[in-house]
């Protein structure tokens, strides 16, 4: 029997670079994926590219930052599939600049996609979840226990994944739904190089992902299929006696 054998799960964040792989992955572990990310058409890509292998997915465009679009999700996950046992907040934004030079807006937006929308969603679903046995899965980030400079927001945003998850752990235990967090590293996708490149000074992006490799004790970038995988396990049945737990997955970075 496959590890999520005809569970249902939903993957936000779906037409990144590391939610692709994810939809791919929990399809491949026998999974029914509701896939959702806020961009209509890199959603239509999605369904095309996984089709062509074979793959099917269910596809919802929703903005996990506004909650009427949540609560609709979440209707249609009630009304079309009935339940939800896995939920895996995989979304998230990177924006950076010198703290002083940080507008309130852009902290507004950093926390509201990094850690409000993860208690919109678990606020949606949870009763969806309830007695099932279910597990909740959210991303956070090595940003969010070590310090990057410029990265004032983000951080701390991450750093409010990483304890709200271990808060929600405790609070939903009753009802029999687990909750942990990942925290990876640099991880090769297009989300570090495309924040890497709003940088001032035309920066070299490849030079400074290679420096973010070169600060992992195993001299390298992390892949998605890396972060999914821990993912997979926090999902399943697998790991039944595993919640409030936050692990980096860094490749050692943050030990140096």
């Amino acid at each position: 029997m496959l590890p999520l054998n005809q569970q249902k799960a939903l993957i936000t964040g779906a037409a990144g670079g590391q939610g692709r792989i994810a939809c791919r992955m929990f399809n491949q572990e026998g999974a029914r994926v509701i896939a959702t990310d806020n961009n209509a058409e890199a959603g239509a890509s999605l369904q095309e590219e996984l089709r062509s292998d074979g793959i099917e997915i269910e596809f919802i465009v929703a903005d996990v930052t506004d909650s009427d679009s949540v609560s609709k999700l979440s209707e249609y996950v009630r009304q079309n599939v009935g339940h939800l046992d896995v939920l895996y907040s995989n979304h998230g934004v990177i924006l950076g600049s010198p703290l002083l030079d940080t507008t309130e807006a852009e902290w507004d937006r950093v926390f509201d996609v990094n850690l409000k929308s993860v208690y919109r969603l678990i606020r949606a679903f949870a009763p969806l979840m309830a007695d099932r046995g279910a597990s909740i899965v959210n991303v956070s980030s090595i940003g969010g226990v070590s310090v990057f400079p410029n990265l004032a927001a983000y951080g701390a945003a991450k750093a409010g994944v990483a304890m709200f998850s271990k808060c929600a752990a405790v609070d939903l235990a009753h009802l029999g739904i687990r909750v942990n967090a990942i925290c990876p590293g640099v991880i090769d996708t297009p989300m570090p190089r495309a924040f890497i490149s709003t940088l001032p000074n035309n920066p070299d992006v490849e030079g400074i992902m290679q420096s973010f490799a070169e600060g992992s004790v195993m001299n390298r970038l992390g892949l998605p299929e890396e972060i999914v995988s821990l993912a997979l396990y926090m999902a399943s049945n697998e790991s039944t006696f595993m919640t409030g737990s936050v692990v980096n997955v860094d490749g050692g970075s943050s030990l140096t």
